[in-house]
């Protein structure tokens, strides 16, 4: 039997001690090993292992050492607690999409993230983690972004109402200049886009927060929300939910469906847009001439002509005609506005 140099350590002390040696060292344990550690005998070990073993949720494991001619004891950190392991090459999909979209998260956040991948590190096959080796093999540029650091109370208050389906009021101000206002919100979705975060949900009445006011959600930029107050007496369960995307171009539902056709002529716009889907029924076709028509639906006025602005030259609008003529007036507006056109 080892030296029992704690006299006072209960059963009870050294299975948890057993336990926790396993489980925060990623290493095998002789039985002579635990032994001098929890100062105890073999027989204990043993049955130490054995009353852990019947829990269904600890999964201590051993293996036979031909050269000690004795056991180890383990715990596969990828067994401990769940019921697959994590593969290495889905780990290191969640490392890409960290170092691509994981700048765009407050600062509090972006760390949590790191901890959380690192920590699941500890739940792939042992065979993987004996060369593993945290990587970063990418990254996302953006300019123009925006830093939610600041919004970070904001986002996790958003995050809370939509966990445990709460309405809340948002104190929103538009934009720079505008009157904030107060919008009495059942919050159903996120939803990033052109890097930005938006908050999906229902405008309720403030005297009756059950009733919705409009048949259609209403969407709140994040880093315009002022704050965000939780209403603990509510409920969302009751409201429908939010479908955030649809099939056609753009997200800002301002006017019915309408098609759209675009002809390109330079060929890196035409390269740039043909690599790209801008919604489900598009159609791309490529003219002798070298140039190219794409055609599509949209329900958003506003985001289609912001992307046809952002072509300038390269771009004419063929149909519909309301629209070429919109774009008109705004080549008029130019013209005016650098002095190529008189007064």
């Amino acid at each position: 039997m080892g030296k029992k140099l704690n006299p006072d350590a209960t059963r009870s002390d050294k299975l948890l001690m057993l336990y926790r040696l396993l489980l925060l060292n990623d290493k095998k344990f002789s039985t002579t090993e635990l032994t001098q550690k929890l100062e105890c005998s073999k027989q204990t070990i043993r049955a130490i292992v054995d009353t852990l073993n019947s829990h269904p949720e600890i999964i201590i494991s051993e293996e036979y050492d031909k050269k000690t001619r004795g056991k180890k004891y383990f715990i596969e950190h990828n067994k401990h607690g769940m019921t697959e392991p994590i593969a290495l090459d889905g780990f290191r999909q969640m490392e890409l999409c960290r170092d691509l979209i994981g700048d765009v998260l407050p600062e509090e956040d972006r760390e949590k993230l790191n901890l959380a991948i690192y920590n699941a590190a500890n739940y792939l096959p042992r065979k993987e983690r004996v060369n593993f080796r945290n990587l970063s093999i990418a990254s996302g540029i953006t300019k123009g972004f925006i830093d939610y650091t600041p919004f970070t109370k904001q986002l996790h208050d958003l995050f809370y109402c939509m966990n445990n389906s709460k309405c809340c009021v948002l104190e929103y101000q538009k934009h720079i200049g505008a009157e904030i206002k107060d919008y009495y919100l059942a919050p159903m979705h996120l939803l990033f886009m052109h890097e930005c975060f938006y908050i999906y949900g229902w405008i309720t009445d403030h005297s009756d927060i059950t009733h919705r006011l409009f048949d259609s959600p209403a969407r709140f930029s994040v880093q315009r929300i002022k704050s965000v107050r939780v209403i603990e007496a509510s409920s969302t369960k009751d409201f429908p939910a939010v479908n955030a995307s649809n099939d056609y171009y753009g997200f800002i539902d301002d006017s019915e469906v309408y098609d759209v056709i675009l002809k390109f002529s330079d060929p890196y716009s035409i390269t740039y847009v043909a690599d790209r889907i801008w919604s489900a029924d598009q159609e791309i076709t490529f003219n002798e001439d070298g140039t190219m028509l794409l055609k599509f639906k949209s329900t958003s006025y506003y985001e289609v002509i912001s992307f046809i602005n952002s072509f300038g030259e390269q771009v004419e609008v063929i149909s519909p005609e309301i629209l070429r003529d919109d774009i008109k007036g705004i080549i008029k507006k130019l013209m005016k506005m650098y002095g190529l056109e008189k007064e």
